[in-house]
């Protein structure tokens, strides 16, 4: 499977002329005079002129532009910074983890024509090189269920813009067994993310609930994910009954990924029967969630669906017909004027640079860079012995980070404190229209 280097050159095909322009002055800078600095890896101590930070995403597929919005931000984050932190040069190597089994070798067993091999080898890459200080990435959970175990037995800080499940940084009844502790087995906390967890989407989605005088739920949870993305089901149940809201009816083992048409009515069916006024379904976007949504939908026209934002993708918006007039997405990416004074010259920097309109993606690739060269600035010289590091990002997070996405802290399971949503209806088209605010 290929991997690609070369500063995401194959992301966004209308982008890369403008990208690979602004790569080639940050490559300028980085070969200016630097500094040095003290790497030990087991009982070898090298020396590096240059730290570098990694970055995984899936730059190609139905994500693509967004993700690659991600690396914009890291690069224009890196290009403020002129590419030093102090004296030492600090370089991105972005890596592109999206793999298409339909395009893989058909000769190879199903795990090696899966993402997860890429995501893995990503992984492998990075701990590997001993001038890695830190690795953005992954968005999706069960991506970040691959990435951080590798990374953290090589005490590798990992600092995602998404991967919400509450798994990796709480001990919870919606985890799986062992959580947190399985996804690190150096012992020490090496992740972050500055996406709110699954637990503040939960909160916010039962308080739209709420608004909307939705006094009756079904929860549905899709098995086809290893629970990395169908954990928001349960964790708003807990909060719907706190408010007063019954859940009425309650359904898990939804295999979306072998889900057919008559599976999805007969889920459908047995929902509506309960007589909700709103279901909530956690789990992928998919062929079999599109289904599943429409199925709903037929079953009963009324019926509010509310989808968590791992459901915000053009693909399944796209595809719901009449039942996208019926479906309210939450999500923590907010309308760009909600964004800090930070924010908007970030995305004024943008529109000059690549002479695209921005998206807040842009903000999570800005900021995750920025929280770690600021973590690099606090260790100095020491900046890539890995712990010294992951000692100086953790005590910044404890302090609070002033960032493009708002002032927020990280605290030391990996949590940020950012925790406001916004709400949006579906148009006829698959687009988001912006609802209201929720916090």
């Amino acid at each position: 499977m290929a991997r690609d280097h070369a500063s995401v050159s194959n992301a966004v095909p209308h982008t890369i002329a403008r990208r690979s322009g602004l790569l080639l002055v940050l490559a300028a800078v980085l070969a200016g005079c630097g500094g040095s600095a003290t790497i030990q890896g087991g009982n070898d101590i090298y020396s590096a002129t240059t730290l570098t930070v990694y970055s995984d995403l899936p730059l190609l597929g139905p994500d693509g532009p967004q993700m690659s919005a991600v690396v914009d931000g890291e690069i224009l984050a890196l290009y403020n910074a002129g590419g030093h932190v102090g004296r030492l040069h600090v370089s991105l190597d972005s890596l592109n983890d999206y793999a298409d089994a339909s395009v893989s070798d058909p000769l190879l067993p199903d795990p090696l024509r899966s993402p997860s091999l890429q995501i893995g080898q990503s992984a492998h890459v990075a701990s590997s090189d001993l001038s890695t200080v830190a690795y953005i990435g992954d968005y999706d959970s069960a991506a970040t269920a691959i990435s951080l175990p590798l990374n953290n037995q090589n005490e590798v800080l990992q600092v995602s813009p998404g991967s919400s499940y509450v798994g990796f940084t709480d001990a919870n009844a919606a985890d799986q067994v062992g959580e947190p502790r399985v996804f690190y087995p150096y012992g020490q906390r090496t992740f972050a993310r500055l996406d709110p967890s699954d637990l503040a989407e939960a909160k916010a989605t039962v308080g739209w609930l709420q608004s909307l005088g939705v006094r009756r739920l079904a929860l549905l949870s899709d098995s086809s994910n290893p629970g990395y993305d169908s954990a928001i089901a349960e964790l708003a149940g807990v909060d719907a009954r706190a408010a007063g809201i019954a859940v009425v009816a309650r359904q898990g083992g939804v295999d979306t990924q072998t889900l057919t048409r008559a599976g999805a009515q007969r889920v459908a069916a047995s929902v509506a029967a309960a007589h909700p006024d709103a279901v909530l379904f956690g789990g992928v976007a998919n062929a079999g969630a599109e289904q599943l949504w429409v199925a709903l939908h037929a079953a009963a026209p009324a019926l509010k669906l509310f989808a968590p934002s791992t459901l915000a993708t053009s693909t399944f918006l796209g595809a719901l017909g009449a039942a996208a007039a019926a479906t309210y997405v939450t999500s923590p990416i907010l309308e760009p004027g909600q964004y800090p004074a930070a924010a908007q010259r970030v995305f004024a920097q943008y529109r000059r640079t690549f002479g695209l309109a921005p998206s807040a993606y842009v903000l999570y690739g800005y900021d995750a860079m920025n929280d770690i060269l600021a973590a690099v600035a606090r260790a100095g010289r020491r900046a890539a012995q890995r712990s010294v590091l992951l000692a100086a990002f953790f005590a910044l997070g404890r302090e609070g980070f002033r960032g493009t996405l708002g002032n927020y802290t990280i605290n030391a399971d990996g949590d940020s404190s950012l925790a406001r949503f916004d709400g949006y209806k579906v148009g006829a088209r698959g687009q988001l229209v912006f609802a209201r605010a929720i916090s």
